[in-house]
């Protein structure tokens, strides 16, 4: 059985399906950047609580301190991967597709 020949049709066909996914990706990972960030706003506010709660003088002052401390190092880790995560989608976002296919 041979093999049909590959037809320009074929291949503009496909390279607008390569470039649909690419910015489908590309949103996708936007969509992560706002969970991260989400994710370390919600960190930061228990933290906050946290220091609240050992300032208003409650038992076990220690332990509130640490998961502040602890809770304010994942915010800036979720913030850290927003940031890389929005830096990447707009940079495929921004990439003219035909300038890709001539790299």
């Amino acid at each position: 059985m041979a093999e049909e020949p590959v037809t320009a049709a074929d291949l503009t066909d496909a390279e607008r399906r390569v470039r649909e996914a690419r910015e489908r990706a590309a949103h996708a990972g936007l969509a992560a950047a706002q969970s991260f960030e989400e994710s370390a706003r919600l960190h930061q506010e228990f933290a906050d609580a946290q220091d609240r709660t050992a300032e208003l003088g409650a038992a076990e002052r220690a332990v509130h301190r640490e998961s502040a401390i602890r809770h304010r190092n994942a915010a800036d880790e979720d913030r850290a991967l927003a940031n890389q995560k929005r830096r990447e989608s707009e940079a495929d976002l921004a990439v003219d597709p035909e300038e890709r296919f001539r790299r």
